[in-house]
């Protein structure tokens, strides 16, 4: 068997804890194919997960968010006991409790900024088939159904032409996923591009400063990588033709160029938002011009001309507005996970799986004090997580771009799920926990009391 780890960049690195590198070594490998198969690389990550917890149960027992994920579980599986259908109910908390146990392991997993770049090249990796099928799916047509004993199965889950149609949806089956993945992708690439030119900055330096030479920044080959990858993962994120990921990919570019004070560039994106926009909603007479320069797939679909004859039920307001009235009518249990499809198609004969805002989706599925915990529980470590990069430790602060890209990918994942609730895929719920668990990782090892205690 290959040596999959000989492809990750560091991959001869050692963990801290040697007792937990063989963890590490399942986890690398999990994640580079987790994206592709996710029925195969779930095991390697599960091996991680529960090596971790053998070998270090003490550390992870430890940490009070641990214990309050665990009291907000035993609070939500009582309030699903409530629901309309308790079976859906609980079945729903699957997309939840395991990933508590995982986010546990994991935060302890995860010891050094050399581990995030290690994730971020890995999840680049596995992301690279991913968006070949798409183009493939998209542009030749791959996929179709194998009819075995009757029942049409989808061949690698791409569907010709994509889903819907004309939108890019590759592995994920439908557009939204992939658009989340590719959001999350990108700016990870960027961040490592960006890392890539900060440490390419210093070593150029040098050798110009003993040879004369000028600084030729371009000449690095991760530099040169990165480059094309985000091209070709804009270029996928453009044909998902998700507003929500095209959104995040231009606040995370803007943060990013804001981080370096890249104020040319921010000068560049704003030109460009502007007569996209004006494309858009200028009146009649100037937006004619500007129409024939930018893509009718681009200004169609932000003004929603592209899907004309939507059904009022179809729009977000409509379904905003009746978890609203779900709240209202439950605030304290609400009416169990998965019940919003069932309980709009009575109301008004459409069938929508979720109200594309995850806030709203787990008020009217859990009710409001389990939704405020959960917020406060993720919002402590992301408050943990952004005071420690504004005091980054002196021994890390080579690496503090790369704590900074896992800050912005996480908060681009809140952002998409603002508009798109993604929580029910597998792939994009334990990226955005391994994400989360990354951060609060690095929080937990920037102390001094805790440090000693993991690596012990």
């Amino acid at each position: 068997m290959p040596n999959l780890l000989a492809l990750i960049p560091g991959s001869t690195w050692k963990h801290p804890h040697p007792r937990l590198q063989q963890a590490w070594n399942f986890a690398r490998i999990g994640f580079l194919i987790f994206p592709v198969l996710p029925a195969i690389g779930v095991f390697p990550i599960f091996f991680a997960l529960v090596l971790t917890w053998k070998n270090a149960t003490s550390v992870i027992l430890a940490h009070r968010v641990n214990w309050l994920m665990a009291l907000w579980s035993v609070w939500s599986i009582g309030v699903s006991l409530f629901g309309v259908d308790i079976g859906d109910a609980l079945l729903g908390l699957a997309n939840l409790l395991p990933l508590f146990a995982f986010f546990a392991a994991y935060s302890v997993l995860i010891q050094s900024t050399d581990q995030l770049r290690q994730l971020a090249w890995i999840l680049l990796l596995s992301a690279i088939p991913v968006m070949l099928l798409g183009f493939a799916e998209l542009w030749l047509h791959w996929g179709g159904d194998l009819a075995i004993g009757g029942t049409p199965i989808h061949i690698l889950g791409l569907h010709p032409g994509g889903n819907p149609l004309g939108r890019m949806a590759s592995l994920f089956g439908y557009a939204t996923g992939l658009a989340e993945y590719l959001q999350m992708v990108f700016v990870l690439a960027l961040g490592l591009w960006v890392d890539a030119w900060e440490h390419r900055g210093v070593a150029d330096f040098q050798e110009s400063l003993a040879k004369k030479k000028p600084i030729e920044f371009w000449r690095s080959p991760k530099i040169i990588y990165l480059t094309g990858f985000l091209a070709i993962c804009g270029t996928a994120l453009l044909l998902t033709s998700s507003r929500s990921a095209w959104g995040g990919a231009i606040v995370s570019l803007s943060i990013f160029a804001l981080y370096q004070a890249w104020y040319w560039w921010l000068g560049l994106v704003s030109a460009a938002l502007a007569i996209v926009f004006s494309s858009a909603y200028a009146p009649s007479p100037l937006k004619e011009p500007l129409r024939a320069i930018v893509p009718r797939y681009v200004w169609a679909r932000i003004t929603d001309e592209m899907y004309p004859d939507r059904p009022e039920a179809l729009t977000r307001v409509s379904q905003f507005k009746f978890a609203w009235k779900l709240i209202e009518e439950r605030p304290v249990t609400g009416w169990g996970l998965q019940s919003f499809g069932r309980l709009y198609q009575a109301y008004s004969q459409t069938w929508v799986p979720q109200p594309h805002n995850i806030v709203l989706m787990l008020s009217s599925s859990l009710g409001l004090p389990a939704t405020i915990g959960l917020i406060a529980i993720v919002g402590w470590i992301v408050a943990r997580g952004t005071i420690l990069f504004l005091d980054f430790p002196i021994e890390w602060r080579s690496s503090r771009t790369i704590f900074f890209t896992f800050l912005i990918a996480f908060g681009g994942f809140i952002m998409f799920n603002m508009t798109d609730v993604t929580l029910p895929d597998l792939r994009l719920n334990t990226l955005a926990w391994l994400l989360l668990a990354s951060i609060c990782g690095l929080y937990y090892q920037s102390q001094p009391s805790r440090r000693s205690r993991v690596t012990e």
